[in-house]
Order: structure tokens, then C-alpha cells, then sequence
């Protein structure tokens, strides 16, 4: 830290203090005080600092005066620590010199005044700005874009919607910059003229020009201001355009030495004029936290004018967010969040926060000095209105139907009339945007359209105001309904890089889609486009993810339906019902579980479908009561399904629905114990997917590829090529995480990734995707997921903390997913369970409960897993613990379901699930003494895997081989002889062993 008088500066963390209290100060003007401190108190010439400040820049000597006027502020009353060598340069005065003379009036010194050759003298610039009452939040940035801009052109305006803080920031600019201009600064208010003359006599007002002197003309303004330096404040331009417009250009002719600095709400269009638009202040995003929150200069301002009215004003957590809120949804303008402050410091924040809606009526009783317009909200957007032509107010209240942004196309859509033609909006959304009244965005060269929430309110009251509101919400209503269609037609869902556009420009539409849909379905509404549009939305939600919301408006629009046609029979009624239901029955499967409910809606379904013709709709239904049936456990059902899809798809010559019927035959024949036929399948529907875009509803954005992979991991994981598996599994999620789809992420998280790299053993790996699969699941409400995510959570602590506490969190964790009949994952979940109950202490309990998953799989046909279940079982009923030892009877019962489990794996060709099965049997063996079989056993499991040979299970299998070889070695081996050189000994004597045609694997081939 570099102390130097009342100043402390911290180069390499760029901080500064004075008089021991943080200071800001631009990046460029901290450049040029370190080169100075750098000097230690030699002059730095003019051409050095601007050398060292701009390396890579060409830059005019006005822009090293800014920066030093900016440096010389930020010290006041020690701005003599920088001198002022006339002509040469500038240095730091490393003794603290005597305190400069301070004024509301007097400027900062200029080159010259502040000369070493002489007794500084600081000059009074004559100046008829009002004093600085508080202090200006947020606009230190903007305050030195403005001094630069004016450093470099004659006249820059400001240009901003009403309230922004145009004035203030301009009368701010004008006090740093008083040094540059010795012939005076100064503010002319335009508010109250309303022609050429009273622009030109404000201008007399503000100038000081003696009216006994004769009438002003601007002839007489160019004799006045002959070769004067000096800076005009135009305020308040946007009424008297053309006279302010006139007058700026008379100055800017009469001196070079003459700057122009305006505010309006839409430029003055005079030659070389520079536009500055001047932001709301920083407002908080809705998920910042409570710090993040106050760093935001908007709700800086509000809790400073808050305070200044009651010191005690709340600065609580739940003030703060409050705060932000208020602050967001009044657009971060200052007027706003004044007016707004000094409502909460009365009537609390709670209550203004709850009020806001009726915004006009409250923010009101600003300063009674200000000006009429700024002294409440609504008289602030009363005087932009009146400065509008017909056509403007017109497509401006019509504007505010619209929620979020739009588009030109979309405001001619709904604004326009038999009056009001393309041109015209065209024209008068222009005229908004010039008027500050609009704001425009541009993203991919594309221009959008928005209105602050505060203007949107406005319009919104002048389009009642104006009987129009039915009229404009149907069209905004029949609009957002054919985009929709336009969407679908050109296979916007369609996964990949268009797909990703087309989520994002759909997710942009949706508070706009909900407000449409909302009136539509209202008795105010239209019947038959609440139909129309009810099915394109909710059919939209569930592409999005958004399936808590689908099943929310499908109901919605369900229970309208029926009201409206009662017990109609008529088929267009039928049809809207059926769209409907299976929005609602592809939506619930993933918040309520795949319950009768669910499979009874797309039962209806199916039946509507065959009465009314509709191929897709049955196809969908099969797909819909497949994926019930699957996500349910019932393996068996699901596999029937699968096969009707597919016999659907055949006999209609539907070859994208072929392909996916391939999907759904291979995670059937997976789950079903056909590792064989699952993995054909699922190659087959990736050896066709690059051309699948199948034309059923509902699904078209899910990638199938993604989701196939995932289920073919599992199988490669099953039949042994572990690696291959994992790595898969993992690049499924990436895809899935790219393409911003929360099911589908969801889906190969709990299909894939969380489940292989448990039965893995990669704990840290297994951590990170439960975490990813918490985040997704939590932030689109997906109920199932998110019980999956808890168990497979207990699942992982279970494999390090087999304690009561765990196990009730277990069990707890397993009850809330069966209360959602979720059961696809039950069998590994529940297999873990019984195992660390035994491990626990509770060897009888686990013993029961893997009894019951067993017989549920075998009941539902769920057997992938039922070979490691068959494990387990005999493991618990083998397991020796200090209360109890297994019987003679629990022994021969534990081999045999050991034997079982490893035929099961043998015969579905379950590689790793063999290698498990092979170590709990080989050392039941080993303790039987029949060593020698254990060990044949063992070395034809682990000699048919090639992938994970690293991993636990291998490393345990390969332990008890060489324990199992030396026991079993060769009576002339002495009994000394290291486990290696045994193990060396027995692979001579065993070397046709070795082969996969040797007896034991002869006894153990795989039948899959």
C-alpha cells in the first residue's frame, strides 16, 4: 500500500482510499495516477502518460484532460497533489500540500491555471447549476462515457424514456467538466417553452442576456457568444424539437470552443449530433442472493432515499429480496424507485411490494420542487403521450398486450386495423423507439421489440381506456396461435443445433402464449380458439419440459372443454378431448409416476383413436402405455407393447415409426433379461436414427438417439465392456446437458450414468451425477426423477454407513418412490438395501426384503437384475455376524441361490453380473475346501472380461483366485512358496483350464 498524504493506493488490487474510505475511480484515470506515483515525483510529460495510458491507441490531449479532471475530483480538497506544469506534463507532490479552496462554484483547475511556475489561483467558471443535494447511484460509467463523447464532438444528447435521469446526469457531467469551459457553464430548461420564441427566451433566462438590451435573436446569440468557451445544458428537448434543434446548431457555428450537451426523449437530428442512451440503473435478477442483490445500484438508490426519510428503514433478507423485486419490476428507473422509496420508508416495503400492480396510484408525492411530470409516474408517461401522434398512441396501447418481446411482424399482426396499415405501425413503432417509449434488442441480426413493464401498464390502461382490449387480445391471441403452426410446419422440435434455436425462440413466446391461453379459456375468451390454441400450447410445454405446467393446462383446458360440450359426442370434441389427454398422460408420468391413472388416460386414449381414425394417436397411445408399463417395472407388459407398436408401425409402411419401435424393443427386451436381443435393437435404431423425425405428438424435440444410447450403455455394461459404458453414459448426459432438455438429461442420469457408476463403484463419479440429476430435476419440477434422485443418494452413503439412521433415510427415500409406482429401478435399489441391512445387523429383515423384490420382479417379469438379486440373497443368507451363524440349512440354501445367480448371468450373458456371482460362490467354495473348483470357477470369469480390470470387483474376484490357487497348489510346491510362484505352478499344471472349453466353463458357458 502506497500512502501519499490523505491518499492510500493499492497498485495490484486497483483500490484506492482517502482519508482511510474507499474510493471509485475510472480504469484510465487509476493508469494515470500510478504512472504519476511512478515517477515518484518527476514530471511525466503529456506525450509519456498518454504513451502509457493509450499504448495501442491514437487519442486526442482532450481525453488525458478528462481523466485528470476525474483524478483531481475523486481527491477534492487534496486535488493540489497533482501539479500542473504549464506546457510540459504533470507530477505527483509527494508532501501533502495545503488543502485547495473548495466551492459549490469552483471548478477543478485546467492546464493552465494550475501552473508550478506561479501561485496556483483556482478559478470561479461561471456556472448557474444547482447544487448537489445528494449523490448521483450508478452512474460513474456513464458520467465518463458522456466526458469523453464530449471530448471528442461538439453536441451530444441524451436520450432516454422519462424518468430515466437524463437531467441529472447531464447537470453531473456539466460540474466535472466546469475547468475545460472558463467562459461559463451553463443549464437552460426547456421544459415550460413551447416555440421558437420561449426557447430562445429561456435561453436568455439561463445565459444571463440583460432583456433591457433588446429583444434576442439568434443573430444576437452568435454576436454574444463570439469566441467564447463555454458548455450549454439543453434539458428537456423532446417538445420543441425543431427550435432547440435550431438554436444548437447557431451555437456550434458561432465558436469552435462550443459544446452542447442535450436531453430528450428522442434525438434533436442536428448535423454531427452524437447520441448517448442513457440505461436504467442495474437491477437484481431473481435468483441473486442478498448480497448480490445490494450491489445493484437500483436498489441502492431505493434503500438510499429510503433512509433519508426513516433511518431505520429495514435491511433484513427478506427486506432486500422485497426490495430488488420492486426494483426489477419497476425497470431500474430512478423517478420509479424514488417515488417508490419514499412510499415503502411510510408504508412499509411488504406493502408496497404487494401494491405495485397499481403502480400509478401508488408512486406518487415526488418533490415538490420538481417538475409536475416527475412529481408522480403516471404524469411522467401523461407528458410522453401527449408529445405522440394518433397513430402512435394507437399502436402504443395496443403494443401492451404483449407480455415479453415481439417482433415488427407480430406488432402489424396485432396493432394493425382497417386504419392502421403495415406502413403505418411500421412507422409508428419507429417513432416509440426514437421517443424513447420502445426498446429494441438485437440478437443474431435480428430486431426485437419491448416495453418497460411501468410504459406496458400505461398502454395497457389506455387500451381500456379506449374500449379496444377484446379486440386486441383476440388478435394477439390468433397470432401466437399461427406461429405456432408456422413453428410445427417447419419441424422447429426437431432435435440438434436447430432444435437448440428453435427451444430458445419458443421459450421467449411462452408469457405471451399463457396470457393468450388464459383469456381464451376465460369466459371472456373465444371457444374455439381456446381449443385450437390448448392443444398447440400444452403439446409446446411438454416439448420445452415444462411438464408440471402441461399437465397443469391440459387439465385446465380439459375441464373447459367439458363444460362447453358437456356429454357431446361429437368428434371434434372427441378429438380435442383425446389431444388433450395425451398432453396430459405424457406430462404426469414424469410429476405423478406411471400409476393406473396415467395408464388408464392413454387407454381412452388408444380407444378415441381407433374410433376416429387417427394412426398417430394410436401409435402414441401403444408408446404411451409402453412407457407406463416400463417406467412402472412391469417388464413383461411393457415388452407386449413394444411388439404391438412395432406391428403398427409395419402393417401402416410407417419406417420412422419402425425405427422407433426399435427403441422401445430394445429397453424392453433389456429390462426383460434379453441382453441379447436388447442390444440388436438398439444398434438397429441407431444404425437408422440419423434420418428418424418421427410424426407422432408429443416427443418430436427428444433426441432418440440420446436415449437409446443410454439403455444400450446398461447392456454393454451387463455383457462386460464396462469402460465402453461408462464412457458412453457420460457422453449421453453431455448431449442431453447441450440441448438444455430437462427429461431427457433426467432421463439418462437415472437410465445410465447415477445407476453404472454405483454398480461400478466409482463413488465420486456416482456423487457428481446425483448432483447434476438433483440440480435438473429440482429446477423443472420433475417429481419422479427427483424421488429417484434421493434413493440413489441413500444408495451411495448406504455403501460407507450401514447404521440405523441411514437405513430408516433409506427406507423412507424407497417408500416415496413407491408411493409414485416408479418401479423401473427398484431391483437395484432394493437389492442395496437388503444388503445393508444385513451388513447392519438385520440380517433376518434383509433376508425378507430381497425375498419380496424377487418374487415382485418375477411377478412382473423384471429380470436384468435378478441374477445379482439371487446374489445377494445367498450372500445374506451365508453372512456370519456376532448374534448369529448361518445354519447347515442356510448354508446349502445360500450356495444354491450363489449357483442360480450365476446361471442367470450366464444365461442373459451378463458378463460383470458373472464376475459377481463367480466371487460370492468361489468363496463359499473356498471355505467348503473345494478350493480347486473355486479357482477354475474364478479364472473363467475373470479371464472373459477385458474392460474395468481396475475396478473393485475385479481386483476382489482376482484376490480370492490367488488365495483360492495356493490353497488348492500342488503337494511337491513347499508351503513357503510365495502366492505368485504358486499361482505360476498352478497355471502350468492348469493351462488348459485356462480356455473357454475347459470343464468349468464347459459347466458355466454363457447361453445368451
Amino acid at each position: 500500500m502506497i500512502r501519499i498524504g490523505p491518499l492510500q493506493v493499492d497498485l495490484a488490487r486497483r483500490e484506492l482510499f482517502l482519508d482511510g474510505q474507499p474510493v471509485r475511480l475510472g480504469s484510465r484515470a487509476f493508469d494515470m495516477l500510478a504512472v504519476l506515483i511512478a515517477s515518484k515525483g518527476a514530471l511525466v510529460s503529456k506525450n509519456e502518460l498518454l504513451k502509457q495510458v493509450w499504448p495501442d491507441t491514437i487519442v486526442e490531449e482532450n481525453n488525458l484532460q478528462v481523466h485528470m479532471s476525474a483524478l483531481r475530483k475523486m481527491l477534492g480538497e487534496s486535488r493540489g497533489l497533482i501539479q500542473t506544469v504549464s506546457g510540459r506534463g504533470y507530477r505527483l507532490v509527494l508532501s501533502s500540500p495545503s488543502p485547495a479552496p473548495s466551492s459549490e462554484n469552483m471548478a477543478d483547475r485546467d492546464d493552465e491555471s494550475d501552473n508550478v511556475n506561479g501561485s496556483p489561483q483556482d478559478r470561479i467558471v461561471r456556472n448557474n447549476l444547482p447544487s448537489n443535494s445528494s449523490a448521483l447511484i450508478g452512474r460513474d460509467k456513464a458520467m465518463e462515457d458522456v466526458a469523453l463523447a464530449l471530448a471528442s464532438v461538439r453536441h451530444v444528447t441524451l436520450i432516454g424514456s422519462g424518468g430515466i435521469g437524463k437531467t441529472r446526469l447531464a447537470i453531473e457531467v456539466a460540474r466535472g467538466l466546469q475547468a475545460r469551459f472558463p467562459d461559463g457553464v451553463y443549464l437552460i430548461s426547456l421544459a415550460s417553452a413551447s416555440d421558437a420564441s420561449s426557447v430562445l427566451a429561456m435561453f436568455a433566462t439561463g445565459f444571463g442576456v440583460n432583456p433591457a438590451s433588446g429583444p434576442l435573436t439568434l443573430a444576437r446569440v452568435s454576436k454574444e457568444l463570439s469566441e467564447r468557451c463555454a458548455l450549454f445544458i439543453f434539458d428537456n428537448c423532446e417538445h420543441v424539437l425543431g427550435p432547440a434543434a435550431e438554436l444548437a446548431e447557431t451555437l456550434l457555428s458561432v465558436s469552435a470552443a462550443i459544446r452542447v450537451l442535450a436531453t430528450s426523449r428522442e434525438p434533436l437530428r442536428v448535423v454531427d449530433e452524437r447520441l448517448y442512451w442513457v440505461a436504467p440503473l442495474q437491477v437484481p435478477v431473481q435468483e441473486d442472493q442478498c448480497q448480490d442483490v445490494l450491489q445493484c445500484s437500483a436498489v441502492q438508490l431505493f434503500l438510499s432515499r429510503a433512509r433519508a426519510i426513516d433511518a431505520r428503514f429495514s435491511s433484513d433478507e427478506r427486506s432486500v429480496y422485497l426490495t430488488g423485486t420492486v426494483c426489477r419490476r419497476l425497470d431500474g428507473i430512478p423517478l420509479a424507485i424514488e417515488l417508490a422509496a419514499a412510499r415503502a420508508a411510510i408504508l412499509g416495503i411488504e406493502t408496497l411490494a404487494d401494491h405495485l400492480d397499481d403502480r400509478f396510484n401508488m408512486l406518487s408525492g415526488g418533490n415538490r420542487t420538481a417538475l409536475p411530470r416527475h412529481q408522480t409516474l403516471k404524469a411522467t408517461l401523461d407528458w410522453s403521450h401527449a408529445l405522440l401522434d394518433d397513430a402512435e398512441r394507437a399502436t402504443l396501447r395496443r403494443l401492451g398486450i404483449f407480455f415479453n418481446s415481439f417482433t415488427m411482424e407480430a406488432a402489424i399482426a396485432v396493432a394493425g386495423d382497417g386504419a392502421l396499415r403495415e406502413l403505418d405501425v411500421i412507422a409508428a413503432v419507429s417513432g416509440l423507439v426514437e421517443k424513447s417509449l420502445v426498446v429494441t434488442r438485437v440478437e443474431r441480426g435480428i430486431v426485437s421489440y419491448r416495453l418497460l413493464e411501468t410504459t406496458r401498464a400505461y398502454a395497457m390502461q389506455k387500451l381500456e381506456d379506449n374500449g379496444e382490449r377484446r379486440l386486441v387480445t383476440l388478435n394477439h391471441a390468433h397470432y401466437f396461435s399461427s406461429l405456432l403452426d408456422g413453428d410445427s410446419s417447419d419441424g422447429g422440435g426437431a432435435a440438434g443445433a436447430s432444435g437448440d434455436r428453435w427451444h430458445h425462440r419458443m421459450r421467449e413466446l411462452l408469457d405471451d402464449l399463457r396470457a393468450a391461453l388464459g383469456w381464451a379459456l376465460s369466459p371472456k375468451g373465444d371457444e374455439a380458439l381456446g381449443e385450437t390454441l390448448a392443444v398447440k400450447v400444452v403439446f409446446l410445454l411438454y416439448e420445452l419440459s415444462l411438464v408440471d405446467e402441461c399437465c397443469a393446462w391440459a387439465q385446465r383446458a380439459l375441464d373447459t372443454v367439458a363444460a362447453t360440450h358437456q356429454d357431446s359426442r361429437s368428434t371434434r370434441h372427441l378429438r380435442v378431448r383425446m389431444q388433450l389427454l395425451a398432453a396430459l398422460g405424457a406430462a404426469r408420468i414424469f410429476v405423478n409416476g406411471p400409476n393406473r391413472e396415467t395408464l388408464g388416460i392413454w387407454a381412452e386414449i388408444l380407444a378415441s383413436a381407433i374410433a376416429l381414425g387417427a394412426p398417430a394417436f394410436e401409435a402414441r397411445a401403444l408408446w404411451g402405455m409402453w412407457n407406463v408399463c416400463q417406467s412402472s417395472g412391469a417388464a413383461r407388459n411393457a415388452l407386449a407393447f413394444a411388439r404391438r407398436f412395432a406391428s403398427l408401425a409395419s402393417e401402416t409402411g410407417d419406417a420412422s415409426g419402425a425405427t422407433l419401435g426399435y427403441r422401445l424393443l430394445g429397453i424392453a427386451s433389456h429390462y426383460a433379461g434379453d441382453q441379447k436381443q436388447a442390444r440388436l435393437s438398439l444398434e438397429k435404431l441407431l444404425q437408422h436414427s440419423d434420418s428418424l423425425q418421427h410424426w407422432l405428438p408429443l416427443g418430436q424435440s427428444v433426441d432418440q438417439r440420446i436415449v437409446g444410447r443410454a439403455t444400450l450403455a446398461r447392456v454393454l455394461w451387463l455383457q462386460g465392456l464396462r469402460d465402453q459404458a461408462l464412457k458412453l453414459a457420460e457422453d449421453c448426459v453431455v448431449d442431453a446437458c447441450n440441448q438444455e432438455q430437462a427429461i431427457v438429461t433426467c432421463y439418462v442420469l437415472v437410465e445410465a450414468l447415477v445407476p453404472l457408476t454405483l454398480l461400478s463403484g466409482k463413488r465420486e463419479q456416482a456423487a457428481q451425477a446425483i448432483a447434476v440429476l438433483q440440480e435438473v430435476s429440482a429446477r423443472a419440477g420433475l417429481s419422479v426423477s427427483q424421488a429417484c434422485c434421493r434413493c440413489f443418494d441413500e444408495y451411495l452413503r448406504s455403501l460407507d454407513e450401514a447404521v440405523p439412521e441411514r437405513l430408516h433415510a433409506f427406507r423412507a427415500a424407497l417408500n416415496d418412490l413407491d408411493s409414485l409406482e416408479f418401479d423401473a429401478p427398484r431391483a437395484m435399489l432394493a437389492g442395496q438395501y437388503s444388503l445393508a441391512l444385513g451388513r447392519s445387523g438385520q440380517r433376518e429383515e434383509g433376508i425378507a426384503a430381497i425375498v419380496r423384490v424377487l418374487a415382485q420382479c418375477d411377478e412382473a417379469g423384471d429380470q436384468w437384475y435378478a441374477g445379482e438379486l439371487r446374489r445377494i440373497h445367498g450372500e445374506l443368507l451365508l453372512m456370519e455376524h456376532a448374534a448369529y451363524a448361518p445354519s447347515a440349512g442356510d448354508a446349502r440354501d445360500g450356495e444354491a441361490c450363489l449357483s442360480a445367480a450365476l446361471e442367470d448371468s450366464l444365461t442373459q450373458g451378463c458378463r460383470s453380473l458373472q464376475l459377481r456371482a463367480a466371487t460370492s460362490l468361489g468363496r463359499c467354495w473356498h471355505a467348503q475346501g473345494r478350493s480347486t473348483e473355486a479357482a477354475d470357477l474364478l479364472k473363467s470369469a475373470c479371464s472373459r472380461l477385458t474392460e474395468g480390470l481396475d475396478w473393485d470387483d475385479f481386483k476382489a474376484a482376482t484376490h480370492l483366485l490367488k488365495i483360492a490357487a495356493a490353497a488348492s497348489k500342488p503337494a511337491d510346491v513347499p508351503a513357503d512358496t510365495p502366492p505368485d510362484v504358486c499361482d505360476d505352478a498352478f497355471a502350468g499344471r492348469n493351462a488348459a483350464a485356462m480356455a473357454f472349453d475347459d470343464p468349468a466353463a464347459e459347466a458355466f458357458g454363457e447361453r445368451g
